[in-house]
């Protein structure tokens, strides 16, 4: 344990693009805009992914329960490793793998697995970990959970847009400094998902992928089968609103390319274009808009996803949000589940009204006590 009152604590994160883990570091003893305090990030082993990809189909109980532990491990490994490169950190936020997310069935339901009790003996720390059931259960969608951390960090005089391109898209409208409108968020729908199956798709799972949007830049938009896409049932729905491979995934994608009349690189200039056609139609349709638009995620890093978005937003001003704010794209959300996990651990109730349509505020996470939770506690009684 650290001396003194000021909290580190290290967020991990994998996301539906399953690509990998992210971990990061928020220090809690300066603003959160000034809390970001570092980045270590491991791709997941290839068998571990193809694990992870396959569980959006059938999963026995033993497949699901041999996985979360190979999460888990790979989770404590990434976190003894992040805390030997960054520091010491006095708890761990665990988001889990999701792998399957129907907030809308009946009863809704949402599950990340990935063992916290691995990390917690690695590590000797104390882990919050999912976050998503309490909304789900007191009647929100669970997701998206960042909106609030967003609104910490970027709020300025006049409303900000904040979009996330991970696997899904993500967007929330932050209202100005001096708006008494409510923040707004919901996932518009795919972020790099359908491009990154398309990918795979023709390259025989070579690349996972297109890297810098070069395949995305040497194609065509094709506007029939773009009209055909964009009339998905969940585009349609009114926010609140989340989504996940459920809707969007590589069996989707293998539907389109089996009726795809035109070239490879066309198949995934359309399907980039896509991608930045539902988020400017739901941002027009759903929010009330501002000037400027953050993009992070692994989407903010391909050129040409970025063009067609500010094609798609002509009236908006389009940046890299790492470039804007110097937080990485991979640790935003790492560091919004860090800022939720001591939330947690303080017991505050967060309002997500406007966001996940949960019908009261709650407590979002759970506790897996470590060796230093004794300790832990004191620190948070007087920090």
């Amino acid at each position: 344990m650290r001396s003194g009152n000021g909290l580190r604590a290290l967020g991990l994160m994998s996301g539906t693009s399953a690509d990998g883990v992210d971990a990061a570091v928020l220090d809690f003893s300066v603003t959160p805009a000034r809390g970001y305090a570092g980045l270590f990030s491991q791709a997941f082993a290839a068998p571990l992914r193809e694990m992870v990809l396959a569980a959006n189909g059938p999963l026995g109980v033993e497949q699901m329960a041999i996985l979360d532990r190979q999460l888990g491990a790979c989770y404590a490994e990434v976190a003894v490793a992040a805390i030997h490169k960054l520091g010491p950190v006095d708890f761990i936020a665990l988001h889990g793998q999701t792998i399957r997310h129907q907030p809308r069935a009946v009863p809704g339901f949402t599950l990340q697995i990935g063992s916290a009790a691995d990390v917690a003996i690695a590590t000797g720390l104390t882990v919050v970990h999912d976050f998503r059931r309490a909304d789900v259960a007191a009647g929100g969608e669970g997701a998206p959970l960042v909106p609030p951390f967003h609104q910490r960090l970027f709020q300025a005089d006049q409303p900000r847009l904040v979009l996330n391109l991970g696997g899904m898209a993500n967007l929330t409208w932050i209202p100005g400094g001096d708006d008494s409108r409510a923040l707004q968020a919901f996932d518009t729908g795919p972020g790099n998902v359908l491009i990154d199956a398309a990918v795979r798709i023709l390259s025989g799972g070579e690349a996972c992928c297109d890297l810098d949007g070069k395949l995305a830049a040497a194609g065509k938009v094709q506007a029939l089968p773009l009209a055909q896409w964009l009339k998905h049932p969940y585009l349609l729905q009114s926010p609140p609103k989340s989504t996940g491979r459920e809707s969007f995934d590589d069996r989707l994608v293998g539907q389109w390319w089996n009726d795809w009349k035109y070239s490879g690189a066309d198949f995934v200039a359309t399907l980039t274009a896509l991608t930045a056609i539902t988020v400017a139609d739901a941002l027009r349709k759903w929010t009330p808009g501002a000037k400027e638009l953050l993009v992070f995620g692994g989407g903010a890093e391909n050129p040409t996803l970025m063009r067609e978005l500010q094609s798609a937003l002509p009236e908006l001003q389009v940046h890299n949000g790492s470039e804007q704010s110097g937080i990485p794209s991979q640790a935003l959300e790492a560091l919004a589940f860090a800022w939720l996990g001591e939330q947690c651990l303080r017991g505050k109730a967060l309002a997500y009204g406007q966001v996940t349509g949960v019908r009261e505020p709650v407590v979002l996470g759970n506790i897996l006590p470590g060796r230093n939770w004794l300790e832990l506690i004191s620190r948070l009684a007087h920090a």
